[in-house]
């Protein structure tokens, strides 16, 4: 069995077409020593735990460890399974058949990996065209953990603002409650490619939001600006509200409330009220926007 350095190295330079230099822009190719490099001799060097940093400079990075390994726990759970679910048939739908080679994925902003691996699981039990997946995201510990839960996909630490890949390359990109540089969705997309993007109802995790903003112009939340937004970059093909409530087992709820940005920056004091308060059931409510690029 191979190790995944090994395993993860062969894949890249398998689609090693897919990437850019993310500092001069040149072709790559993955050598014998499982580094990926230009013909500026820029180089990039496959890491032990089966994931590939292209960070040209230290980024500051607010997401730690334990915030994704929480994050992990409320994915396997099931939290997001009908919301995957809605996503896996949209693609299914739009992009199976479409051509006869893989389709390619983009997870920008894939945390660590359980949402593109999920739906990489739905696309294969519903066609037998292959798919490949590409995860990115700035932080190294949700990339780790990516690499660590999920083999055969390509997991990459890098900017989004300046994504490692080049012109063209994919026929969907995810973005999943994460922020976007639609400048580079643009760029990244195949001429009929498709933007996937999730973005939170006003509805979502209520319960949560009642306790950590209560009485704060943030309890109530609208999601207009953030599709306007989006608007004005693609054209909007598809628009879906999904919404549906969770009943928590007693170990579910303190994962969910340390990945959820409502707890970020939080007291201390403020998580443990939530955490005696015993919530039991929660509200999951999503928009799902699938766009094209704009013709310009």
């Amino acid at each position: 069995m191979l190790k995944k350095i090994d395993a993860a190295a062969r894949l890249i330079g398998r689609y090693s077409s897919l990437f850019q230099c993310p500092v001069c822009g040149l072709a790559m190719e993955m050598n014998e020593n499982r580094t990926l490099l230009c013909r500026n001799r820029h180089s990039f060097d496959t890491a032990k735990p089966g994931y590939i940093s292209l960070l040209t400079k230290a980024v500051k990075n607010d997401y730690g460890k334990a915030m994704f390994e929480a994050r992990n726990l409320v994915c396997r759970s099931g939290f997001f399974y009908p919301l995957i679910g809605r996503i896996g048939r949209l693609i299914l739908k739009n992009r199976s058949g479409a051509r006869l080679e893989p389709v390619t994925v983009l997870d920008a902003g894939c945390g660590e990996g359980s949402q593109l691996a999920q739906i990489a699981e739905l696309w294969k039990r519903g066609t037998p065209a292959g798919l490949v997946g590409v995860g990115l995201d700035l932080s190294k510990e949700g990339i780790a953990i990516a690499a660590r839960e999920h083999a055969g996909f390509i997991w990459c630490v890098g900017d989004l603002a300046r994504s490692p890949f080049r012109d063209r390359s994919f026929d969907v990109i995810l973005n999943v409650l994460s922020a976007s540089n639609y400048g580079e969705f643009s760029r990244l997309l195949r001429k009929d490619g498709l933007l996937i993007k999730v973005i939170p109802g006003s509805g979502h995790l209520r319960q949560l939001r009642h306790v950590f903003y209560y009485r704060s112009s943030k309890q109530a939340y609208s999601n207009e600006k953030t599709r306007a937004l989006f608007m004005r970059h693609f054209d909007m093909l598809e628009e879906r509200q999904i919404r549906y409530d969770l009943t928590l087992q007693e170990e579910q709820l303190e994962p969910l409330i340390r990945m959820t940005p409502l707890s970020w920056g939080a007291r201390d004091e403020r998580i443990q009220r939530a955490l005696r308060l015993a919530i039991r059931e929660v509200t999951a409510d999503f928009t799902i926007l699938v766009g094209r690029t704009k013709v310009r």
